[in-house]
């Protein structure tokens, strides 16, 4: 349960004779990327860290995710003679993050001042910063020098170069759980006391309103751990705290697949301390399957990319309303369109709608189908989630079913009683762009990362499905669907990675005040606090990048602090 609900205090004022269980320089809150490198960094430069994680298990989110990382101005761009402007980088993320504030000419391009701070130390640091931890052995990462950026702007002046991903021992490419495995390997080789199980709810701040520490539950014992420079948070959102969700974003998601620990704990830390909260509403935004989030499932993987070519999605009332193949965080706004006229949100839920080619064509198969969740099932095999039809009619009843099943959870979509009729028109107005190889409703297949990403998609398929298939596909994202079924189908709804709101940094990694100024001996980065991107999701990998980018800052920060005073507490045993 989070402590949203709870009545205990979040901020403790030190007594004299408190007792502490255990002291470190540093105490760190969260185990996935951010967490760790902060913890790595902070050792690596002679400090002592205590590492606090809720979970059993190490690796949050982290764990989960693919691990990708947007690294600018790395090593192997520069290897490769691909030097990048800075100021050029900040403008393409002014562009995409904050699109209505973007001014080419401003010093700031248009951005909040925190944020240009922070996209600025990003980019200087963000080379460094992963060099540094390979030449620690604490990640290893394979360069993909053709992974293009998740929106073509003129801006971007650098598109692809800038992706890396976890490699193993074996020299393949990975996964978060694999460069999360290694990070924790280096903890323990560097004497990071790892704890496992332990639950912040407090922080202990001293007379002169410096953060000294922090109390928790372990397991049943109530601990307080002393902080001699600085305590870090660096653990996720909130998104699965519905209580927060439904307050700050309005009931617009119906889960994530953020780890099932990301329940907001810092939030009631952060109002205690009387810090404002930052991007509260927005999020890292990605599609998930509607009735597998109903369910609760921990193994959730957001709908990255949307598989398949003789496919096309469709609202409530039938009709199409989006390009399939734009990258998740921008796709999942599609389902956001409010109709004023109607006062409903049409798009809330939505209905992909495929033939048999396109289920035996791109069922799952493999690790890239598993990053990118797919929610085609492997063929000869079945989920419980992937309805099918004989005819387009009985498809729709599938679907009607399955909201009937859950109308409290439908956000008022029931589908239109002539959806078959006109699903079937937006079929036939589909296939006639696949034949001519043109999107002209909304522009599918145009960007460099579609194509990008469908090519993934039929390298891994077998080529002689269409051995006997007449069409030519001009644009390999469209084909038409079939005139007969079956037909196949899946609900979509509004989820997330992860939330992106909470107190602003500077960029120390400093948290900061509602006057702009640090919280002395607090530090924060990851999912907890503000990010600076805005509305965007940057591109892939814009979570990892910036968070090893931070770590790296926040270390060096961190062991120039002060001790911190508090006074005669004594260190002692457990004590409740």
């Amino acid at each position: 349960m989070s402590r949203e609900n709870t009545t205990e205090p979040a901020k403790i004022r030190l007594r004299d004779d408190i007792a502490w269980d255990a002291d470190a320089d540093v105490v760190v809150i969260g185990t996935g990327v951010a967490g760790n490198t902060t913890a790595i960094h902070s050792a690596d430069l002679g400090a002592t860290v205590i590492m606090l994680e809720k979970s059993s298990a190490p690796g949050g989110t982290s764990a989960k995710s693919g691990g990708g990382m947007m690294v600018p101005n790395n090593s192997y761009q520069r290897a490769l003679g691909d030097v990048e402007s800075k100021q050029d980088f900040i403008a393409f993320l002014a562009r995409v993050g904050r699109p209505l504030l973007y001014t080419p000419d401003d010093p700031t391009f248009g951005l909040p001042q925190w944020e240009y701070d922070l996209i600025e130390a990003y980019f200087d640091n963000a080379g460094d910063a992963l060099t540094r931890l390979e030449e620690l052995d604490a990640l290893r990462v394979m360069h993909i020098a053709g992974w293009p950026s998740y929106n073509d702007v003129a801006e971007d002046r650098m598109p692809r170069g800038r992706y890396v991903v976890p490699q193993d021992d074996q020299g393949e490419m990975s996964n978060g759980r694999n460069a999360i495995d290694r990070m924790m390997a280096k903890l323990d080789a560097l004497g990071v006391d790892v704890r496992l199980g332990f639950r912040v709810d407090a922080v202990c701040v001293n007379d002169a309103d410096e953060v000294v520490g922090v109390r928790g539950h372990d397991g049943t014992q109530l601990r307080s751990i002393r902080a001699r420079k600085a305590v870090v948070f660096a653990s996720g959102g909130f998104t699965h705290n519905k209580p927060a969700t439904r307050e700050y974003m309005n009931g617009r998601i119906v889960g994530g697949c953020a780890a099932v620990t990301n329940t907001g704990d810092f939030l009631p830390i952060a109002k205690s301390l009387g810090l404002p909260l930052h991007q509260m509403d927005e999020a890292f935004w990605a599609p998930v399957v509607w009735e597998q989030a109903l369910a609760g499932d921990p193994s959730l993987i957001a709908n990255f990319n949307c598989a398949g070519d003789s496919m096309l999605v469709v609202n409530k009332y039938g009709g199409r309303i989006a390009n399939e193949k734009v990258t998740y965080h921008d796709r999942t706004r599609s389902h956001f369109l409010w109709d004023p006229t109607l006062v409903e949100y049409p798009n809330f839920l939505q209905f992909v709608v495929m033939d048999q080619r396109c289920r035996d064509r791109y069922g799952y198969d493999g690790f890239i189908d598993l990053t990118a969740g797919n929610f085609i099932p492997r063929v000869g095999e079945t989920s419980p989630y992937f309805l099918e039809g004989a005819t387009l009619e009985e498809l729709a009843e599938k679907f009607a079913e399955r909201l009937a099943m859950h109308a409290d959870e439908a956000g008022g979509t029931r589908l239109a009683d002539d959806f078959a009729s006109t699903l079937r028109e937006s079929i036939d107005r589909f296939n006639g762009f696949a034949r001519q190889g043109r999107d002209d409703d909304f522009h599918r297949g145009q960007t460099a990362i579609e194509q990008f990403f469908m090519g993934l998609d039929n390298q891994l398929r077998p080529a002689d499905v269409d051995a006997d298939d007449a069409t030519t596909q001009i644009d390999p994202t469209l084909h038409p669907l079939s005139a007969e079924g079956p037909y196949f189908g899946i609900i979509l709804a509004p989820g997330v990675l992860d939330t992106k709101g909470g107190p602003k940094v500077n960029a120390r990694l400093q948290i900061l005040d509602g006057d702009e100024r640090p919280v002395p001996g607090l530090y924060g980065l990851g999912n907890c606090v503000a990010s600076a991107s805005g509305q965007a999701y940057w591109s892939a990998g814009c979570t990892w990048g910036p968070y090893l980018t931070f770590g790296y800052i926040a270390a060096q920060n961190i062991v120039a602090e002060p001790e911190k005073h508090v006074g005669d507490a004594a260190l002692a045993g457990a004590h409740g």
